[in-house]
């Protein structure tokens, strides 16, 4: 009886091995943080030469990717489920056709939000007023840039090399 019963656990195990295993190759769980690179590479046909750039918090990933010359681009973002998620999943992504500047992109139930831009007006400079601190963050102003953060961090303010405000525009995934 008892080895009855212990081939019928291993079986059990054994078939919840594999179940999480088909799971995860198939990307049913998520990617992991480490591995968003190689999968924006791979889904999005990203050369090798090119450039990926990004960032990642606990549920959003923000990724833009360009060569060297900026001719061109694509960017990404991902979001991190709640519940059975080991990772993250795309959420949209493409060209920034038509935007002249930054484009802020919100996704549903999530309270982060995305900062993308190939940088054309060379921002150097991110503040975010809390009302009770300001926090700036230096932005090389020869490089696109995505940045995620959340979104009660107060008031974002992007400023260009001669110090003008610059201006973003939201979208939604």
């Amino acid at each position: 009886m008892k080895k009855i019963f212990l081939k019928i656990v291993i079986g059990v195990v054994l078939v919840c091995i594999l179940f999480v295993c088909f799971l995860y190759t198939n990307n049913e769980i998520g990617v992991t943080s480490s591995k968003l690179e190689t999968d924006i590479r791979s889904s999005q046909k990203i050369k090798d030469d090119w450039t990926v750039d990004g960032s990642v918090s606990s549920t959003m990933a923000a990724y833009i990717s360009y060569p060297q010359d900026l001719s061109d681009h694509s960017f990404s973002v991902y979001v991190n489920r709640p519940g059975l998620s080991f990772g993250y999943f795309f959420r949209g992504g493409g060209k920034l056709s038509g935007v002249q500047g930054i484009a802020e992109y919100t996704v549903e139930g999530y309270n982060e939000r995305a900062f993308i831009s190939m940088n054309q007006q060379q921002v150097t400079q991110l503040e975010i007023d809390d009302g009770n601190t300001i926090q700036v963050l230096d932005i090389d102003s020869n490089k696109p840039f995505a940045i995620v953060l959340p979104i009660n961090a107060g008031t974002i303010t992007f400023y260009d090399v001669n110090g003008n405000t610059v201006e973003y525009w939201n979208n939604s995934l």
